[in-house]
């Protein structure tokens, strides 16, 4: 009879839904497998960014972000002991005592000293002069690819000095951080530069 839809029978709806669902099971895997891994290399890049904006920054001003210029004692702002940019704060991991400074210290905003020069670092004047020469990245960096923020503990930023001193004694190492997926930071805050460790699925850039 013209006009007249012809339905599917239970058979064929049943096969029909069996097909999709084996589909599913080897596409969906996948898609999400790509989906973390693209993250990952995403803040890994992040990280990277952030790290080679820092040096660039101390190479034209000579000052670590957060702590006073070292030629004239002059603080710019106030002090802090990690760099952090926006996003969520991330939650400790299971050692609160050894990562428990990434939350609990002072902090300052990356945006606010590498691409705005809020605190009044005076301005590079010439190619022999020091000075702040921002911004340094082309856009301020944002939250992680899991909404957290990028951190740095960068109180123990000591460019141009060795990691071990003429006294014997081991400068901190230095990293940024994203706590990744699971959102926990698990990488000491305080480690001897000689000596590190990154745990959990904690995603780092060394700059010392």
């Amino acid at each position: 009879m013209p006009g007249r839809v012809q339905r599917l029978t239970l058979v064929e709806m049943t096969v029909m839904l069996s097909v999709i669902a084996v589909i599913s099971a080897v596409v969906v895997p996948t898609v999400m497998t790509y989906v973390a891994q693209s993250r990952r290399i995403r803040a890994q890049q992040d990280v990277r960014t952030i790290g080679l904006a820092l040096q660039r920054f101390w190479h034209d001003t000579g000052i670590v972000p957060g702590q006073p210029d070292p030629r004239t004692a002059i603080a710019y702002g106030v002090g802090f002991d990690v760099l952090t940019t926006d996003g969520r704060e991330p939650v400790l991991g299971a050692d609160a005592n050894e990562c428990g400074a990434w939350l609990n210290s002072a902090s300052g905003r990356f945006e606010d000293h590498l691409s705005n020069n809020v605190p009044g670092y005076p301005l590079k004047a010439d190619a022999h002069s020091p000075g702040w020469n921002g911004p340094y990245v082309a856009a301020p960096p944002q939250a992680d690819p899991w909404g957290q923020c990028y951190m740095v503990n960068s109180v123990f930023l000591a460019p141009g000095e060795p990691l071990i001193r003429d006294d014997g004694t081991v400068n901190n190492a230095v990293f940024v951080l994203s706590a990744g997926a699971n959102g926990k930071i698990e990488t000491p805050f305080d480690q001897p530069a000689t000596m590190v460790a990154t745990n959990g699925d904690d995603i780092v850039h060394r700059l010392q």
